[in-house]
């Protein structure tokens, strides 16, 4: 009985073992939002962890949130403490695809650009 259950469920589990690597954690759409709850920087670039629902993040005291664009890159990045945007970064890129400048906003309201 036991060999008939270890049988079952290796059975059961194969598809999900052959296809795990196959898939990305997410499939990038221009103009929707992402969410994690942490991040890297990267080339001057904040870069989410691993996707996860709104609902999983919100619960969280931190959480991160990330638009992308039709090339796949981030344009804007923000920050959350508590449901408040801490922080929002918003990057602009040149026809090439290269990073050209980023532009912060901090809670208080203040902007900084930053030339690259």
């Amino acid at each position: 009985m036991q060999k008939l259950i270890r049988s079952i469920c290796f059975i059961l589990a194969s598809p999900a073992v052959l296809y795990a690597g196959e898939f990305e954690p997410y499939l990038i759409e221009a103009g929707m939002s992402y969410y994690s709850d942490e991040y890297s920087i990267s080339n001057d670039i904040a870069e989410l962890g691993e996707e996860k629902n709104f609902e999983e993040v919100y619960q969280n005291y931190n959480y991160y949130e990330a638009v992308f664009n039709s090339q796949e890159q981030i344009v804007i990045f923000k920050a959350f403490t508590q449901g408040v945007v801490e922080f929002s970064e918003t990057y602009f890129y040149d026809e090439d695809g290269k990073q050209v400048k980023k532009e912060i906003k901090k809670s208080d309201g203040s902007i900084s650009t930053v030339v690259l």
